[in-house]
């Protein structure tokens, strides 16, 4: 069925069939095709932030979910109506698997529409559930917008999935993505005494029965009532090695993130009496121009994971990005750390960069530095040389790009204090014919201690030239000369392709990896 977009006085867009009347107050912007072209042309419309799509009986907004093998796609209004009009009209629809839509499909979405315009909420309506074929074999959803706290929810599969867990997937993703908007305390269901398979998924889902009502079973899957509520994070030594020695246990990171100062983070933490149950901190991270992401971690103590409060804090952290007009969030997760890995998956989080971390393997034999460059050490004592290299930084950083489409900033003020004034480790510069190409900075290097390269840039127009090759082969001899136990070196594998290609061939070998993620504020597809 074709569709068209459609706009209202207030400036919010939508998709509405193409042919039918439309509702009053609304009218076509001259744009017709698919539902999906058409939710593409209104992401285009809206340039934000302002008014987007209503939320109304003609809503376009809808919100995605994925699991291992499940996707959950929210149904504007109008598709809800047509589902509708396909179950009382015996019509074959396409897009559906045999056998579906259910009656109880029918019964859900007339429920919906007989909703109240103050009762449709993005994120709180009817899903369809799918495969990996793209072909809807069940469907779920929220009875209403949360009331006190409280939402409940429904779900039903076509019989030839049944049993084989994809009911649990749906409902789980369901149930966390609620635990993400900060008004929802607990969501319930309700089932038969007779439908063993719905108890089942409720009970795999982490649902617990609560009570019995004639022939009517009770479920609840809450938020731990014991878990405090966050509290301002605060700034002194004992708090700062609280959350670093929660940061070990995690593997976690995001303990000592350094944001804009004046920018507003969020830091908060959640404590049971003088002990650290979790924190989370996002914002604007010093050193970075982002726009449109804020950067974000949340960690939670072992002890009382899975029990709601990553969830709790990640809503939190949601909440502070759309004040602070952000579209998405950014965080990182170590290869190794498999739970966070999976959390993030599971809350729409999606890979947008790579870390890889090196360290140098004093046994492997390094590669000679190509013929045609010099590398030099920067005086910090000479003026002219400083403010070289200052500028040569600048530039670099300037022209390098990040996950996400980020940018480092180039404020020379800050690189004169970081590695000039502050500085104390090598300081090298690569040059062809009298040319700086680029540098490589360094922490101090000691006999039996670990060193580490700081940061290493080469300029765009010298990429490929083997610029990196030499910086390494540089750091190599003077790691040896002052008998360093070892130096790490970490690489984003595509804002620093040659770099990360080049590390291996002089003798540092990957160790680890980092991977780094995004998430929309307010997902839409």
């Amino acid at each position: 069925m074709p569709y068209q977009v459609v706009r209202n006085n207030a400036g919010h867009h939508s998709t509405w069939p193409d042919g039918k009347d439309l509702p009053a107050g609304w009218e076509p912007v001259g744009f017709t095709g698919s539902e999906d072209e058409c939710l593409d042309h209104v992401a285009e419309l809206w340039s934000g932030p302002g008014p987007r799509v209503e939320r109304a009986p003609v809503a376009a907004t809808v919100n995605v979910l994925t699991a291992d093998r499940v996707r959950l796609r929210e149904l504007t209004a109008a598709q809800v109506s047509e589902l509708v009009e396909a179950i009382e009209g015996g019509t074959a629809a396409e897009g559906y698997v045999e056998d579906y839509p259910l009656t109880g499909t029918g019964f859900a979405a007339k429920h919906f529409l007989s909703r109240t315009p103050e009762e449709l909420r993005a994120g709180f309506g009817m899903y369809l559930v799918s495969g990996p074929d793209g072909l809807a074999f069940g469907d779920l959803g929220f009875h209403r917008p949360p009331q006190d706290g409280v939402v409940e929810i429904g779900f039903g599969l076509a019989e030839a999935f049944r049993g084989q867990g994809y009911a649990t997937e749906a409902v789980a993703a369901l149930t966390r993505w609620a635990f993400t908007q900060t008004d929802v305390r607990r969501v319930v269901a309700r089932t038969t005494a007779e439908n063993t398979g719905a108890q089942g998924v409720l009970g795999r889902a982490g649902f617990r029965l609560e009570r019995t009502e004639q022939d009517e079973l009770h479920y609840a899957f809450r938020l731990a009532p014991d878990l405090p509520e966050s509290e301002p994070m605060r700034d002194d030594e004992e708090e700062r090695a609280a959350l670093a020695k929660l940061g070990r246990i995690r593997k976690a990171g995001g303990d000592d993130l350094a944001f804009v100062p004046g920018s507003g983070p969020l830091r908060v933490v959640v404590r049971n009496g003088g002990r650290l149950l979790a924190y989370a901190q996002s914002g604007d991270k010093a050193g970075i121009e982002d726009p449109d992401n804020h950067l974000m971690f949340i960690v939670v103590h072992p002890a009382v994971a899975r029990r709601g409060l990553a969830e709790r804090l990640l809503g939190e952290v949601r909440e502070h990005a759309r004040a602070h007009g952000k579209t998405g969030m950014v965080t990182g997760t170590p290869d190794e750390d498999h739970p966070s890995v999976a959390w993030v998956r599971k809350h729409g989080f999606r890979p947008i960069g790579h870390h890889l971390i090196t360290r140098r393997d004093l046994s492997a034999a390094g590669a000679d530095a190509p013929e045609g460059f010099t590398v030099e050490a920067v005086d910090r004592t000479d003026p002219t040389a400083a403010e070289e290299f200052v500028a040569l930084a600048a530039r670099t950083v300037a022209e390098a790009s990040m996950p996400g489409g980020a940018r480092m900033t180039s404020d020379p003020d800050e690189i004169r204090t970081e590695l000039i004034e502050d500085g104390t480790g090598p300081l090298l510069v690569c040059r062809a014919s009298g040319r700086a190409l680029g540098w490589l900075a360094l922490s101090p290097l000691a006999a039996g201690e670990d060193g580490a390269v700081l940061a290493a840039h080469v300029l765009a127009e010298a990429a490929g030239q083997g610029v990196a090759a030499a910086l390494l082969a540089a750091t190599a001899r003077l790691a040896d000369e002052a008998g360093a136990a070892t130096v790490t070196a970490v690489a984003e594998e595509q804002g620093q392709r040659e770099l990360a290609e080049t590390l291996p061939g002089h003798g540092f070998l990957p160790v680890a990896g980092r991977t780094i993620w995004c998430a929309d504020v307010d997902p839409s597809r």
